[in-house]
């Protein structure tokens, strides 16, 4: 929706092939008994202020200012997110503190003598925090949400995730909190009042005012494609029609693995095993609508205890109080992450919601009446940065770059697990390389939003 925005403002046509029956994707916003449910929480806070003020804009009145409240729930016990000195202490004991700063020394050492290769995401966080810390704070989550070994995830992803953030960094934000702000500990983020996707159906209204067009539940069927030149995308409409659309520039924020299956004729064999070869872990949120008081003060909880599934809890009135129509109703969001065709993709919606509603109390978490649910399943949500995944992206990203007039974007587009400012500049960029302003190449937008290529874009 940014690239169609930024063409559109620019006087070309931009026409959007949107799969769903609204836009904004995993950040879109749904509608239920007069609540209004995120797909799963987000959070607006970026370094890229052209990002900042597009976002500002197109919001305009219905930007919020929102404090940021999140916790980490472990063995019925609530931490800090970030870990704070004195909540670590009584929250684990004397004890057990004790065992994670002698862990953490331990580990610090080791870096300083032996230097140690960082290879996959245990490596990097046992060697930044400790191995106590890693097996309490972030095995079981992260097992929860990628699915494989912590040994499997590269390192990348880890130093993507939480760059510049350590036990001690951790410890000095807390004691001198005005020192320069850590990323990964933003403590207050930007929220549109009417939920995450209000952006970008605004964007689309800002589209359709420009002479674009979005075409929505429309599903790409194939790529057309003459040499390395796309000529048409022939995709199916709302009705069931098969329609052939031409362009002059195409941009697609698909799954990098769709993309490359798409073309016609085929890609090479060796450019397909790649893209099969990437995976993608499916999400499916649980939503509830809770009468009564409010279950928990935080905009959303990780849910680290290793005896329930699932992995976070959102509450949207604790995002903004225009997301429920009344004080005492809250939508929750319980979010689980899966591989399709496993027990939890294939579990019916009744026995989703009875397993979120009995993990929810197994944790201790006071619910009033539940008075209505549903369920949402969200295919190829995360890429899964395992290790060895960047020789499969090279292959295929060799393949698009000799392209004349496409472009991949986004976090799907570009199998690369980035936040939503970060999917919104390549968004941008690629539309002004489309538009014949230059080359700007939205594969070099990295995890501070920053443009390598040119420095940053102001």
């Amino acid at each position: 929706m940014a690239a169609a925005l930024e063409a559109a403002r620019n006087g070309a046509q931009a026409i959007v092939i949107e799969r769903l029956d609204r836009v904004g994707g995993l950040a879109r916003t749904l509608d239920f008994q007069g609540c209004r449910f995120d797909i799963g929480p987000h959070r607006f806070f970026t370094l890229n202020k052209e990002v900042q003020e597009l976002f500002v804009e197109v919001c305009g009145i219905d930007v919020l200012r929102v404090s940021r409240l999140t916790r980490i729930l472990y063995k019925q016990k609530y931490f800090n997110y970030p870990l704070t000195p004195i909540n670590a202490l009584f929250g684990m004991g004397l004890r057990l503190s004790a065992e994670i700063l002698a862990s953490y020394l331990l580990a610090r050492a080791r870096h300083l003598v032996a230097k140690p290769r960082l290879v996959s995401f245990e490596d990097w966080i046992v060697d930044r925090f400790g191995r106590r810390l890693f097996e309490i704070f972030f095995k079981t989550y992260t097992e929860k949400v990628w699915g494989i070994s912590c040994r499997e995830i590269s390192a990348d992803w880890a130093g993507q995730r939480i760059k510049g953030l350590s036990l001690m960094a951790a410890i000095a934000n807390a004691v001198r909190p005005h020192r320069k702000v850590i990323k990964t500990l933003v403590d207050e983020f930007l929220y549109p009042r009417l939920g995450a996707g209000q952006l970008y159906e605004k964007m689309e209204a800002l589209v359709a005012a420009g002479g674009g067009t979005v075409h929505k539940k429309a599903e790409v069927l194939r790529i057309e494609r003459d040499g390395f030149r796309v000529t048409a995308i022939h995709y199916r409409d709302a009705d069931g029609l098969e329609r052939t659309l031409r362009g002059d520039f195409y941009l697609s924020s698909a799954a990098l693995s769709d993309l490359v299956r798409q073309f016609d004729p085929p890609a090479p064999q060796a450019v397909l095993d790649a893209a099969h070869g990437l995976r993608y872990r499916n999400h499916v949120g649980v939503k509830l609508v809770i009468e009564g008081a409010a279950p928990f003060p935080d905009n959303w909880i990780y849910v680290h205890s290793p005896d329930v599934s699932m992995a976070r809890i959102s509450n949207y009135r604790n995002f903004s109080p225009d997301m429920t129509p009344a004080a005492d109703i809250h939508a929750l969001t319980v979010e689980y992450f899966c591989f399709a065709g496993d027990e939890t993709w294939s579990s019916s919606d009744d026995a989703l919601v009875a397993r979120a509603v009995s993990e929810l109390r197994r944790l201790g978490i006071s619910l009033g009446a539940l008075a209505g649910s549903f369920v949402v399943r969200s295919e190829k949500a995360y890429p899964v940065i395992e290790i060895g995944h960047e020789t499969r992206i090279e292959t295929v990203k060799s393949f698009l770059d000799r392209f004349e007039n496409l472009l991949p974007i986004g976090r799907s587009g570009m199998f690369k697990y980035n936040n939503q400012d970060h999917a919104m500049a390549t968004g941008l960029y690629a539309a002004r390389t489309a538009l014949g302003k230059g080359r700007f190449d939205p594969w070099l937008v990295n995890i501070d939003g920053v443009y390598l290529e040119g420095g940053r874009i102001e």
